[in-house]
């Protein structure tokens, strides 16, 4: 008993209890800050592990030398031996004495534990890394046939706008996607896409008729008429199959009750169709504002994001002013941080005439993101907005687990599955990419999904599939509201006779300006005959040459600098950093294993990664493809 006892008491002689407590306090504050700091100063994702591990192991070490050295007046020396009697007089010490170092080495410990397991849970396990081989939680990302969802459909279509003067179209248009939005937090309800409906505004359709073009069973229809600070909302959900009225009600009410009344429609709805709210815990149908001012220029900047070019940098503006009237509103500072997120991606002096710097831009994005999440954890928007952030600083694993975050909280959310889409395609898991596109443009056929489509499909090898996706978009004037959707509908053709080598067929499929520019048939007819040397001078210029080209010039050398120049190089255009899945190109197949391309691919957090396209067996022909093909043999049938 008396070893012991002695033990503990030279312990406390050479003040390890006291080194003990002291540290384990520190290192708790300091491991919280890490944890707070370092992401947010742009440090890699595993500074704040290697902080944690270097805490842990320098603990004994500190303990060692708190063992073997003290602090005197005259420096650290060597602790002396025991006078004569100092250990029986602390062991008899009574026990107010004894104990209080050892209570603050107990603390201390306890702090460094806690601190070690908060920061543990934050960075290990699913939120370190995902693997390559597929996406974590795969089973709630299912890609499935519309027509297959058990759930009842519903469409929402655009309200008419019923206001004295007309000019309150962007109000009704927003109430109509804001009410949309609402009953897609309805779990138990399949909502047909904005896009979809919006499409079809203003055409007057029958009930039959409507739910054969959006493939739904109900759909709800009504007017806003806003007079000053006074709103009335009519609306009522029908019956697709019979044109029965299931549901109707009119609103009269102030302004300051919109966010009621959105919620008091869906819960209306759901009552209807008998299907549960299905809400989790600490989430709501509507997340409100208290000021309406701040609502209205939210709706206006959700409306101005939507045309994209100069519309996302008024959209910038617009969020900004709402989250300036309301600084509490989640949904507005998500929207911001959506906004300014996609102004690296319109970064043309057609579009805007501020400063954009790349990195400030994307560190703006992110501190808006952050605080929409502070505010409301389970908004989907900003988390999009964030895994986009991030995805766009090549910080992969952290941008997968944000899409998965809100792909968990809205399974339906076209938006998500876009993104995560374009996501997988940058890492070469273009099989998976394909997947998650095909159930964004199931969800929402909107331009620019059925763009990044095309090019996806492009990646896999897939050119039946461009070229059938491409007349589609074209047939539903989708490239008339979408350039970069027109243009590759125009080149398809033309692109394809490359790809495959048919170059004399290129300059016969090629768009008239193309064929016109003075070299083009001489450039097909080097590329036909593998021979840089056929070129005309004026097209040797590298800069006008792909690493395609140079591939199929036989000059492979000049195509894998070409590669890493674009993936590297300080010069590079945003759009080149924000487009590195030119990477996994059929073309460059056989010079991505070059250890110059590798080490480019290294730094960017690609290296190692192989591309990983659909086996012919396993091709699946597209969702919206499929539901065509139906629509086309069920035309003139009876329902």
């Amino acid at each position: 008993m008396k070893s012991y006892q002695e033990f503990f008491a030279e312990l406390k002689r050479r003040h390890v209890f006291k080194v003990a407590g002291v540290y384990g306090i520190v290192a708790f504050g300091v491991l919280q800050a890490a944890d707070l700091a370092l992401p947010r100063l742009g440090m890699p994702d595993w500074t704040v592990t290697f902080m944690l591990a270097l805490v842990l192991l320098a603990f004994p070490v500190v303990l060692i030398i708190a063992w073997a050295f003290e602090v005197t007046p005259d420096g650290v020396k060597k602790t002396d031996a025991a006078a004569p009697g100092e250990i029986e007089a602390i062991v008899s010490a009574p026990m107010s004495q004894r104990w209080p170092s050892g209570l603050l080495a107990l603390v201390g410990g306890a702090a460094l534990i806690a601190g070690g397991w908060w920061v543990g849970q934050r960075t290990g396990g699913d939120s370190g890394t995902v693997s390559d081989a597929g996406p974590a939680g795969g089973a709630r990302l299912a890609y499935v046939d519309l027509s297959d969802d058990p759930r009842p459909s519903i469409a929402v279509l655009p309200f008419a706008d019923m206001s004295p003067d007309g000019d309150q179209e962007y109000f009704s248009d927003g109430m109509t996607e804001e009410i949309l939005n609402v009953l897609a937090k309805i779990r138990e309800l399949r909502v047909a896409a904005r896009t979809s409906t919006f499409a079809l505004k203003d055409q007057d359709l029958t009930a039959a008729q409507w739910g054969d073009t959006l493939h739904v069973a109900y759909f709800v229809e009504g007017s806003v008429r806003k007079a000053g600070d006074q709103l009335r909302i009519t609306a009522q959900l029908i019956d697709t199959s019979d044109g029965s009225h299931l549901w109707s009600e009119n609103y009269d009410r102030s302004l300051d009750n919109v966010f009621q009344i959105q919620s008091e429609i869906a819960e209306a709805i759901a009552d209807a169709l008998t299907v549960p709210l299905g809400l989790t815990e600490g989430s709501d149908l509507v997340s409100p504002t208290a000021d309406i001012e701040a609502y209205d220029l939210y709706l206006t900047g959700r409306a101005r994001l939507r045309e994209r070019g100069a519309g996302v940098f008024e959209a910038v503006d617009l969020f900004k002013a709402a989250v300036a009237r309301d600084s509490m509103w989640a949904p507005a500072w998500a929207g911001l941080a959506d906004a300014t997120s996609l102004q690296v991606w319109y970064d043309f002096p057609q579009f805007h005439d501020r400063e954009l710097p790349f990195d400030e831009t994307l560190a703006e994005a992110e501190q808006a993101a952050r605080r929409a999440l502070n505010l409301n954890p389970r908004n989907p928007t900003a988390l999009i907005a964030l895994g986009n952030i991030q995805r766009d600083r090549y910080r992969w694993a952290e941008a997968e687990e944000l899409y998965l975050q809100a792909l968990d909280l809205d399974p339906d959310n076209a938006e998500a599955h876009q993104q995560y889409a374009e996501f997988l395609h940058k890492r070469g898991r273009v099989a998976e990419a394909v997947r998650s596109i095909d159930r964004a443009a199931a969800l929402d056929p909107a331009p620019v999904r059925i763009y990044q489509f095309v090019k996806i499909l492009r990646k896999d090898d897939r050119w039946d599939d461009v070229e059938e996706v491409l007349a589609w978009a074209v047939a539903r004037g989708l490239d008339e509201r979408f350039s970069p959707l027109a243009v590759w509908a125009r080149q398809a053709p033309m692109a394809r006779a490359r790809s495959e080598g048919r170059y004399e067929d290129a300059v016969d499929s090629a768009p008239e300006s193309p064929a016109d520019t003075a070299g083009f048939g001489e450039r097909q007819r080097a590329l036909s005959a593998g021979r840089f040397d056929m070129l005309p001078d004026s097209m040797r210029d590298l800069e006008r040459l792909g690493p395609e080209d140079l591939v199929r010039l036989d000059e492979p050398d000049l195509a894998v600098e070409q590669v890493v120049r674009r993936l590297t190089e300080i010069e590079a255009t945003v759009l080149t950093r924000l487009t590195v899945e030119f990477v996994w190109d059929v073309a460059l197949d056989d010079i991505r294993d070059d250890r110059r391309v590798q080490a480019a691919l290294e730094s960017i957090g690609l290296g190692g990664l192989t591309v990983q396209r659909t086996p012919v067996g396993e091709r699946v022909r597209p969702a919206i493809l499929r539901q065509a093909d139906a629509d086309a043999g069920a035309e003139g049938t009876p329902r």
